[in-house]
């Protein structure tokens, strides 16, 4: 099947599957993919179906690198920004309240938005050439969302958190597994699909309900970020003008100059 679509959903014996499509921009996120995906969603939450659901990219280069950067560059206002950030935001919610269960099978680059996609899923598997990394102060120098600060402090606690945010770096499956990032990796590429849909027919198998309080409880249980505060620093961050330095050497492939202002 020859896939045109940027992002691509189809249901398979009641397992949903939502593929990345954009290998050439390392399945990087456009509005309209964020669109889509929500669409999705918000289609899911009203009829319960498909049963699991497995997102993934198209090719193993990358399971996605997050929102494209060049959807920012075209953004004029700091408003403009923060409501792609909301756009983000608003699909990783509904995606983490879905009453089914959600695998995300990742190989390649899962960095920035890319690792909050993976960490708004219930249960994470990865191939051997997974590469995480959260780059903001690297690539952006903007700031995470609240929700993706609760998200991923409740898998990997605040001082890997940190870590990964001060390095910016990327680590790779096997400490991605030891910190808890990730609950599988698999032995190659070829098993990372069938052990996602291996967990997808087990949960499948499941009583809903149980499933589903199972959800709602764990969610109820995570601490919560200072919304208001993080808001902030979005707008500040989003304001500077290291923000527009960050994304004006990222599409030109230079080094940036960022001083904190």
């Amino acid at each position: 099947m020859q896939l045109r679509e940027e992002l691509v959903f189809h249901v398979t014996e009641g397992i949903g599957h939502v593929l990345f499509n954009r290998p050439h921009k390392l399945h990087a996120f456009t509005r309209n993919m964020y669109e889509r995906l929500l669409k999705i969603c918000q289609e899911i939450h009203e009829t319960e179906r498909p049963q699991a659901l497995v997102l993934m990219g198209a090719t193993d280069v990358a399971f996605s690198a997050g929102t494209d950067i060049a959807e920012f560059a075209a953004l004029d206002t700091v408003e403009d920004v923060l409501a792609l950030e909301d756009l983000s935001d608003s699909v990783l919610d509904a995606l983490e309240r879905l009453p089914i269960p959600t695998i995300a099978a990742i190989a390649g680059v899962c960095s920035g938005g890319g690792l909050s996609l993976a960490a708004a899923c219930d249960i994470r598997v990865a191939a051997p050439n997974a590469r995480f990394s959260l780059p903001y102060g690297r690539t952006m120098a903007n700031c995470m969302s609240a929700g993706n600060f609760e998200r991923l402090h409740a898998l990997i606690g605040a001082a890997e958190l940190r870590r990964l945010l001060f390095e910016g770096q990327p680590i790779d499956a096997a400490r991605a597994l030891a910190i808890g990032l990730v609950d599988e990796v698999v032995n190659d590429l070829g098993a990372l699909e069938g052990k996602a849909g291996y967990i997808a027919r087990l949960s499948m198998s499941q009583a809903p309900l149980t499933l589903r309080a199972t959800k709602d409880v764990l969610l109820s249980l995570r601490p919560k970020a200072d919304r208001a505060k993080v808001r902030k620093w979005q707008e500040r961050c989003y304001a500077s003008a290291d923000f527009r330095e960050a994304i004006d050497a990222f599409l030109n492939k230079r080094a940036p100059m960022l001083h904190g202002r």
